[in-house]
């Protein structure tokens, strides 16, 4: 029998309500995507809900409307990540990101729209677009199916209960094994290597990370493959053991001197994955650069927002480096000049902060 979705008007209210503090419809939006994973009527309830968001004059929240819709994995939410991708008036990273959302749900029937902004005028959309177009591709493959499959099977045998699942990311590209990075490398050399394909975890290892590196610093490639290596250098990081993962986060800082804005806001985006106190230096220096595009700092600063209270428990972050990412926040969250999608992107930050080390502050997730 379906579980009641009454429950989820007053959560509606709230995260449409523009007078609420935006860190706060952020947990609402959160909660209700939490609430998607218990039964299909919350899902579908949960999708009506957020695609009533779009009319928002927060780009911030927008965005990150889109990135939910996508990370739910339902065609149900197609036709408003659609229209939001055509509206020219939409900010350019609410487009992009509902493009990306577009590939996370990975239906072949919106491979023509997003043919369509190939072309764009912006080069954020136009990437995402090849993005998403080539992620699609590559899932509806042989080898894209049994990929997904693993990582349903992986979840399974590690008893990921649903709502833990939810917020497990849907990448915008799969990860490479070792072999597939070093053909990669091989291709762009022209030179000649005989395909093994090595898709498991084991491949995510220090030793691995040299091949993985030279994939995801080479321009001459395209980015859908150094986006998968770049997930390989997360895996390694996730996996590889403590010098790998400081290893693998000092690597991915080296990709913030690439000319994609995309590239560099997806670095920032695996570094609050991550939450690694070696990226702390890199992360403060994108936000604290007004010359950086503002989609970039602005992942840069949800990122910290997460990084110190997991550094500080595994006691790798000094007392100072707290205050600085802090103080950071702080000065950007409350400077007006600073571009808005910026600013929100700190007071959620500092948020987050607040929230993570308050165990007063923990929302339940009710059914």
């Amino acid at each position: 029998m379906p579980t009641s979705t009454s429950n989820m008007d007053k959560l509606e209210a709230s995260l449409l309500d523009r007078s609420t503090p935006l860190d706060n419809r952020f947990r609402t939006l959160f909660t209700i995507k939490g609430l998607a994973t218990s039964s299909d009527d919350h899902l579908a309830r949960a999708i009506q809900i957020i695609s009533k968001g779009f009319s928002d004059d927060s780009a911030l929240l927008k965005h990150e409307l889109a990135y939910v819709l996508g990370q739910l994995e339902d065609v149900r939410a197609l036709p408003v990540l659609r229209s939001v991708l055509s509206d020219l008036g939409q900010e350019v990273m609410v487009r992009h990101e509902a493009a990306e959302a577009m590939g996370a749900i990975s239906c072949p029937s919106s491979l023509p729209i997003l043919n369509e902004y190939l072309n764009d005028v912006d080069v954020s959309v136009r990437e995402t677009c090849q993005l998403a177009i080539q992620k699609i591709e590559f899932d509806n493959t042989q080898k894209g199916k049994e990929i997904r499959q693993r990582n349903k099977l992986a979840k399974s045998e590690n008893k990921i209960g649903d709502v833990e699942a939810a917020f497990a990311p849907i990448d915008p590209a799969p990860a490479m094994s070792s072999s597939e990075a070093a053909l990669a490398a091989a291709a762009a050399l022209e030179a000649d290597s005989k395909d093994q394909d090595d898709s498991s975890s084991s491949s995510f290892t220090l030793e691995s990370l040299p091949k993985f590196r030279s994939v995801y610093l080479d321009p001459s490639l395209s980015l859908f493959e150094r986006y998968r290596a770049m997930f390989s250098l997360r895996n390694v990081a996730h996996s590889g053991g403590r010098e790998a993962a400081r290893e693998a986060v000092l690597c991915l800082a080296e990709g913030l001197k690439d000319s994609s804005a995309l590239f560099r806001h997806e670095i920032c985006f695996v570094f609050g994955e991550l939450c690694h106190p070696a990226s702390i230096p890199s992360m403060l220096d994108v936000l604290n650069d007004e010359k950086e595009h503002e989609m970039v700092r602005h992942e840069a600063a949800e990122a910290l927002g997460g990084i110190v209270e997991e550094s500080s428990q595994e006691g790798e972050a000094s007392k100072d480096g707290f205050q600085n990412v802090f103080d950071s926040l702080k000065r950007w969250a409350e400077d007006m000049e600073c571009p808005r999608v910026v600013r929100e992107s700190c007071v959620v930050a500092l948020d987050e902060m607040a929230y993570n080390n308050d165990p007063n502050q923990f929302q339940r997730v009710e059914v």
